[in-house]
């Protein structure tokens, strides 16, 4: 053991200590002092097992001392570092790493100490003094064992300068997290869940997607730009998933309005990149699932498609072409019916992401699809009564465009709604060969009876008819008889009040207003609807409240009825609405027109 004992400092790195050893003992430099105690320089430099074994004999320093400070080689770029495993990428070689403010300090003890931690490439900035570390890269072949007698002839005024030009920060959390666990300490429960090298890396490759954008080159960052990534990214992944998710749900959101269909890579860029080609010791955590995941839960993707080496065993989203193309249908009939059905948004771009299982339910209705024109004939009846049949939401049409949206039609209806309201019409009869004497037909009933056929309708469907009968080599609603004095002794107990057709048309509104007024906004307009239940629980009548009526057109009313008050062009109205600043009561955007409160506005505003 060497004389006189030199102790060894609780903060310096052995590649430090030895260097000290070299220059009290020999006055000389690290490699010849190893060559004499047959340590082979690289070994010391990569802190190889046998040659702390045999610093510490020869220092009288304990192993353990040595290597709670040492990132110890176990294979090909692989560390251990005080119980964690890390990669080469992981340690700040080979670049020498300094404080100047602690080598001033240090300078008036004649001890220059190279601190274990300046080792890691996270630590950038001095906890001790507020500044950043310096870097300084290798120039020659020995500048890989740091002796800083040597690496930083600055001393005195040249520190004091250096000292002075440093900018001041605080240390990042996350280099604060990383020495806390290679204390011993825990910290954030994902973050623990990983490797150390795992849990910086994906912190500073989220950082830097969320700082410096998808395009980023990552090898053009400078340790301050990581720095400030590890920063960023320290404020999601310290959450875990539930920080991490909604950061890589932002990025995406940033591509919504993009042209074309931008894939997984254009949009995290720099970050999928990195993970996909991750150097992280092969296995880059469980921050790959929580990409990959998102990926699949927000970009369309086809099944058999790799998404970070993993493929994908089934779709799970469509865009309007791709469903197109699987269901063989025009892309543009498919988008329209997508908007009417709510399923896409009316300025959705290409990629916007589809539901498989909603798609394909919408694509099938598409193809039962029963156009409006061809409803009396498909149905067997008249032509009122299907108009009658869609006011009461007997049937529901498919439409083409949104609510308010100038030349939004009721396109079609699917084939199944049909089938099963003509079913429940006759699963109510009695299916017979033959007329029985006195029995006419729903349209007929209701000429004789002097209510619109719906009426009918309804009081079959809920069990006021005794006598219902179904000629058996006829179709549809046509095949339907009743008798027509019965229809008249129940008319009364199914047209208390307004119905819908009645109750719009008072209104002056198209009944698709009508119906998402009473759906979502009764509290605000008191629009009131009652049910009517008969024998049939099943089915309810919707009847309207004519002083709910009376009283909304006296409260709420809109550009149209406006105009037509004051003799005025719609937009003329539109127009002096807005600059006057008053808002709607019920937006156009959630039913399809603007309703105005009568009592907000000023006459003098029109006239």
């Amino acid at each position: 053991m060497l004389a006189p004992h030199i102790p060894f400092d609780q903060n310096e790195s052995p590649l430090s200590f030895a260097a000290f050893l070299a220059e009290t003992h020999t006055g000389g430099h690290l490699v010849p002092f190893l060559h004499d105690f047959q340590v082979a320089p690289e070994d010391m430099a990569s802190n190889n097992e046998k040659a702390l074994s045999r610093l510490a004999e020869v220092s009288g320093v304990p192993l353990a001392n040595l290597r709670a400070n040492a990132a110890v080689r176990i294979g090909k770029r692989a560390y251990d570092l005080r119980g964690e495993m890390v990669s080469a990428e992981f340690l700040a070689n080979p670049f020498t790493v300094f404080c100047p403010a602690c080598l001033a300090e240090d300078d008036q003890t004649g001890r220059r100490l190279g601190r274990w931690e300046w080792s890691l490439s996270v630590v950038r900035t001095c906890p001790h003094h507020s500044i950043p570390l310096v870097r300084q890269a290798k120039a020659k072949w020995d500048d890989k064992f740091h002796e800083l007698n040597r690496r930083v002839p600055e001393r005195g005024d040249e520190l004091d300068e250096m000292i002075a030009k440093a900018p001041r920060r605080s240390v990042s959390p996350l280099q604060d997290y990383v020495l806390r666990r290679l204390d011993g300490k825990s910290g954030p429960v994902w973050l623990d869940a990983q490797t150390l090298d795992q849990a910086t890396r994906a912190t500073e490759l989220l950082g830097a997607l969320l700082a410096f954008g998808p395009q980023q080159k990552l090898p053009e960052l400078s340790q301050d730009d990581w720095d400030f990534a590890g920063r960023m990214g320290f404020e999601c992944t310290s959450q875990g998933e539930d920080g991490i998710r909604p950061a890589l749900q932002s990025q995406i959101r940033k591509f919504d309005c993009a042209s074309g269909t931008p894939g997984a890579r254009k949009i995290f860029g720099c970050f999928y990149n990195a993970l996909a080609h991750s150097k992280s010791l092969k296995e880059p955590g469980d921050i790959v699932r929580i990409l990959r995941e998102v990926i699949v839960e927000n970009i369309a993707l086809a099944a058999g498609e790799k998404v970070l080496g993993v493929a994908l065993p089934e779709r799970l989203l469509h865009t309007v072409a791709s469903l197109a193309k699987e269901q063989k249908l025009d892309a543009r009939t498919l988008r329209s019916v997508l908007v009417a059905a709510d399923v896409i948004p009316e300025n959705a771009p290409a990629h916007f992401p589809i539901p498989v299982g909603k798609g394909r339910e919408v694509a099938s209705r598409i193809k039962r699809m029963v156009h409006v024109i061809s409803l009396p004939d498909f149905m067997n009846c008249a032509r009122p009564l299907v108009d009658q049949l869609f006011s009461d939401r007997l049937l529901t049409p498919i439409y083409s465009g949104s609510p308010g949206v100038k030349g939004r039609t009721q396109k079609s209806v699917d084939q199944e709604e049909i089938a099963m309201l003509v079913g429940k019409l006759q699963a109510k009869a009695v299916l017979n060969d033959q007329p029985s004497a006195g029995m006419v037909t729903i349209s007929k009933a209701a000429e004789k009876a002097k209510v619109p056929a719906v009426v009918v309708v309804h009081l079959i469907l809920g069990g006021f008819l005794g006598r219902v009968a179904c000629v058996n080599d006829l179709e549809g609603i046509g095949a339907i008889l009743v008798d027509p004095d019965e229809v008249k002794s129940q008319k009364e107990t199914v047209t208390a009040g307004m119905s819908s057709m009645e109750a719009f048309s008072a209104l002056k509104i198209p009944k698709e207003v009508g119906w998402r007024l009473v759906d979502h906004h009764d509290e605000t307009t008191q629009l009131a609807v009652f049910e009517i239940i008969g024998p049939d629980q099943d089915h309810k009548i919707l009847r309207f409240d004519p002083d709910s009526v009376a009283g909304f057109k006296a409260t709420f009313t809109t550009p149209a009825r406006l105009a037509e008050q004051y003799d005025l062009q719609v937009g003329e109205v539109v127009g002096r609405l807005k600059r006057s600043g008053v808002r709607p009561a019920v937006s156009k955007a959630s039913v399809g027109v603007d309703f105005y409160r009568i009592s907000d506005l000023r006459e003098a505003l029109f006239t």
